[in-house]
């Protein structure tokens, strides 16, 4: 277990820089000798594969809210970006990577990251006209396509282009990376999935790096406004035991309201206003071999952009939200390892659409069957202050299931 669930720095918050090597261009081409272009073309392609990383996994799961209504298809309201099919064998994803890293070697490399299936419908959904539906049905999404590149600057600063994971928060997409199978609260509702726009990113020394973003926005492919976000990441890894990072993303990206009924298109608008701010803390420390903790910290605010969810109205103020997560892991034996993650999330102005206080407990177990194959029984525990403001029966819920992975 150890090997897959190293819930250290590299397992927790790496993500694979990639990009393209140089083209050659038709010019070149065009004064090669006719029996040698057999062997350029060939050159061209192994310079492209060279290196490659081609990975991925397939999902699937189920999970029964034993307090949901009878027929209720939705797991729970928290759960945005997958895992919310209640009482259905569910093909979550398959997942497939291909990965090239920028390295001082071959300083070009180049990522695509693709999903089929149910979690394809949530990593990123705001786009052109007529497509910005959080609700869309589509089944398949490229989650990230960049380009790096290493300058010769000082260490080197490497630059990315194109789509990328956000650097906000200690969950990631792929739930094979995660120390619970269901997505927390946090990821799911208190900050963005994806971005589309360049970062640069230098290690001021040699355990302290730096990286800043320009970004459309939040989870958006085509920018939904005229105006941009930008963002930084900050990181601290003093010892191979203890990582902690700092993050942010600032940006007016037409979250205001006017005071009056709630808009049709809430927080999705062409507007240039509705400045947010999100700031984001994670820490991770391996107390010992087989015990390692982990919390994150995220806190936002939006201008303009506070609701009164259960009345219907926007109240036209500045809206906050809150939350922190603590996980603890352990690791039983090489194949078993155990996860408790407690998460408390503030929404109380309406902001993140929850208008109230939400805290759950999530115990899982991570089993490694076989070589790459993962059976993850869980149980969740779900409390509501106010469950009529979102539509669910109870004030609170528990929720049982499995997922069940095969890594390659």
């Amino acid at each position: 277990m150890k090997s897959l669930y190293n819930w250290g720095l590299a397992g927790l918050l790496c993500s694979a820089m990639a990009a393209f090597t140089t083209p050659v261009s038709a010019q070149i081409l065009d004064v090669v000798p006719e029996e040698d272009a057999q062997v350029t073309e060939e050159g061209i392609l192994t310079t492209l594969l060279k290196d490659l990383n081609v990975s991925g996994f397939v999902d699937t799961n189920y999970f029964y809210n034993d307090e949901a209504p009878a027929g209720q298809d939705s797991l729970t309201p928290l759960n945005f970006i997958g895992e919310n099919e209640n009482h259905s064998l569910t093909f979550e994803s398959f997942a497939l990577f291909l990965d090239k890293e920028a390295t001082d070697e071959h300083p070009i490399g180049w990522q695509l990251h693709t999903y089929f299936g149910e979690k394809a419908k949530r990593i990123t959904f705001l786009g052109e006209e007529d497509t910005n539906d959080v609700d869309r049905d589509d089944i398949f999404t490229v989650a990230t396509a960049n380009v790096s590149w290493i300058a010769p600057i000082g260490k080197g600063i490497t630059f990315t282009f194109g789509k990328i994971y956000t650097w906000i928060g200690a969950e990631l997409v792929e739930n094979i990376n995660n120390p619970n199978y269901q997505h927390g609260t946090l990821y799911n509702n208190a900050i963005p999935f994806t971005h589309t726009g360049m970062s640069a990113s230098y290690d001021l020394t040699d355990t302290v790096s730096l990286t800043l973003y320009g970004v459309n926005g939040w989870d958006s492919f085509i920018d939904n406004n005229s105006s941009k976000s930008w963002g930084w990441y900050l990181t601290y890894t003093p010892t191979d035991r203890f990582f902690i990072s700092l993050a942010g993303i600032h940006g007016a990206e037409g979250w205001d309201n006017e005071a009056g009924p709630i808009p049709a298109n809430v927080q999705r608008t062409e507007s240039n206003g509705g400045f947010v701010s999100l700031f984001d803390l994670v820490t991770t420390y391996q107390l010992t071999s087989n015990l390692a903790f982990m919390l994150n910290v995220d806190w936002g605010q939006a201008e303009d952009a506070g609701l009164d969810i259960a009345n219907g109205v926007a109240t036209g103020n500045t809206g906050h939200w809150f939350g922190v997560a603590p996980y603890a892991m352990y690791d039983f034996t090489d194949w078993i390892q155990g996860v408790i993650r407690y998460e408390y999330f503030d929404d109380r102005d309406g902001v993140r659409f929850f208008d109230q206080t939400i805290w759950d407990v999530t115990l899982t177990l991570n089993i490694e069957m076989r070589e790459n194959l993962l059976f993850r029984p869980e149980y969740r525990y779900i409390h509501y202050s106010d469950p009529d403001a979102i539509g669910v029966k109870d004030s609170s819920a528990n929720i049982y299931g499995i997922g069940i992975e095969y890594i390659f």
